[in-house]
């Protein structure tokens, strides 16, 4: 869906709360494979362009049931990568039993997968796409609630897919990625609240302060 008139095309806020400012371009071991339901394209709420625009070689997949997408299955395919899924072991295909760990790939370049979608969504179109159940599996066990507040009825205990990909980082050992993409979805919830409910509200001092230091260091 095409961002909104006065709205700005990459964070899809309005203009007064842009945040394209703050978003740091983050240099990563890894990059990320976003396999994204096509409700979410239309949703201003989906933090997986957060990670397009701070991580690297990012890319985003339209999910099919019937024709998986061709370049994706090349990738997953291709000796130069580990492909890693994302996704919670206790729900996970019996063919995913290879819990990755950090240097397990040896010279290949690990491409985290996400399935960036509503957490029924997600259960469904990993069930239906038999081409993710032998990949190695990270299976995240947060430590916190989730900060993303976007959307009713989540549950504590469910990250938003850009905390995925923070926690995913933290895993790498990349706590300052982790530290970013973290503050990144703080501003962002509430900048959005801001703009689009109303709901003004003093921002987040700590993570406005982490975004904005990377960015005068980075300058």
């Amino acid at each position: 869906m095409p961002a909104a008139k006065g709205d700005c095309h990459q964070c899809r806020l309005p203009e007064y709360a842009c945040i394209c400012q703050l978003i740091p371009k983050a240099e990563s071991a890894a990059c990320f494979w976003l396999i994204t339901h096509d409700k979410e394209f239309d949703k201003p709420t989906n933090t997986g362009k957060l990670i397009q625009a701070a991580i690297p070689g990012t890319r985003i997949f339209n999910w099919s049931r019937t024709s998986p997408d061709k370049v994706l299955l090349e990738l997953l395919d291709d000796p130069d990568w580990l492909p890693v899924l994302l996704f919670p072991k206790e729900y996970a295909a019996q063919s995913n039993t290879r819990q990755w760990h950090d240097n397990s790939g040896g010279e290949r370049k690990v491409a985290f997968i996400i399935i960036d979608a509503t957490w029924q969504q997600a259960r469904k179109m990993y069930r239906q796409s038999p081409w993710l159940h032998g990949l190695n599996l990270l299976s995240l066990q947060p430590e916190e609630p989730s900060i993303y507040r976007l959307r009713r009825n989540r549950q504590e205990q469910h990250l938003c897919t850009a905390e995925v990909a923070a926690r995913a980082l933290g895993e790498l050992g990349e706590n300052t990625n982790r530290q970013l993409m973290e503050a990144l979805v703080q501003v962002y919830c509430d900048r959005y609240l801001w703009a689009r409910k109303g709901q003004r509200r003093d921002e987040d001092s700590r993570s406005l302060r982490i975004l904005e230091q990377y960015r005068s260091g980075a300058q």
